[in-house]
């Protein structure tokens, strides 16, 4: 596998302001926290963890995926690089991204 790091972690939350104070990264921290509404009540089924893994050769690693077996779909073309996504064992959601470096991230 050619993965390098977390890209980001995507979290649901109640409350994005108070999660912000919350989730305070280090200064120059690579992975970054993707804070999504959370509906009122409780965790929403579908609104699961998704974390993204920065790779240098998305190609590469989903081929290799699929050679174990993994469902893992193309790689799409987006303007911040070429993405592709999958499921873990337990159907939370992933994927991995060759940044184009549009944007240059991360800051």
């Amino acid at each position: 596998m050619n993965v390098n790091r977390i890209q980001f972690l995507t979290v649901p939350v109640a409350d994005q302001a108070r999660a912000r104070d919350f989730y305070v990264g280090p200064k120059g921290a690579e992975t970054g926290i993707v804070l999504v509404d959370r509906p009122v009540g409780g965790l929403d089924h579908d609104a699961r963890v998704h974390f993204q893994l920065s790779t240098t050769d998305v190609d590469a690693d989903i081929e290799e995926l699929r050679a174990q077996a993994l469902d893992v779909g193309d790689a799409e073309e987006m303007p911040w690089g070429r993405v592709t996504s999958l499921k873990d064992p337990d159907s939370n959601a992933m994927g991995l991204l060759e940044p184009s470096g549009y944007g240059d991230w991360p800051r």
